[in-house]
């Protein structure tokens, strides 16, 4: 095989592996949206997307403070804004809401949600000392695992919490749809990621 020609057949394999990815990005989308639908399941959402630049907090303080914090940016807002729209408009429903006590958490739940309770054990993982980030993730599978009941349970977060849990990345605004299995079991049903495209940037 020439150059050219290998170029070539490498350019549709990749076109291919990227049509292919996407096209299990989107089954895993509606299977998760179908999964809300049914009821039962545990949302496990990061908080959406930060102001950034000099000036606008910190988003490791231990200490939550919306004085000190990182805020929701415009994006952010939106994006918050746009998944609430998107529960509604499918009729799905949401019982218990639980966030982080950090404003940016507790923002995004109260924006697309309404309103939240706060769950220290949902709190910032990566400034807490080891075992006590550990115990925390403990907590929160646990609460996952035994959820029951016909509504669906939110639980907004962030992204480290979310990798110690799910042993997966989230996106800012996007979350996962689990399915609790009792006690500390779950399965990952699928992963929604908020689509930026249309909303206007910071």
């Amino acid at each position: 095989m020439n150059p050219a020609s290998a170029v070539h057949a490498g350019l549709l394999a990749f076109l291919a592996a990227l049509l292919l990815a996407t096209g299990q990005a989107a089954a895993s989308s509606e299977a998760a949206w179908q999964a809300l639908k049914a009821g039962g399941h545990v949302v496990l959402m990061r908080h959406a997307h930060l102001k950034s630049g000099p000036g606008q907090g910190d988003s490791l303080t231990r200490d939550p403070s919306c004085a000190k914090e990182r805020k929701l940016s415009r994006l952010g807002k939106q994006v918050a804004t746009r998944t609430g729209e998107a529960f509604k408009s499918r009729g799905i429903a949401v019982g218990e809401v639980l966030a982080s006590p950090y404003c940016r958490t507790t923002d995004t739940a109260r924006m697309a949600f309404g309103s939240s309770a706060p769950a220290g054990f949902l709190s910032l993982a990566e400034v807490l000392p080891p075992a006590e980030a550990a115990s925390q993730a403990a907590e929160a599978i646990q609460h996952i695992g035994s959820h029951q009941g016909p509504a669906n349970l939110v639980m907004v977060t962030h992204e480290p919490n979310i990798a110690a849990i799910t042993f997966e990345l989230a996106e800012l605004g996007a979350f996962f749809v689990l399915k609790p299995r009792g006690g500390s079991d779950f399965d990952i049903v699928g992963k929604i990621k908020p689509d930026t495209d249309s909303l206007p940037g910071d």
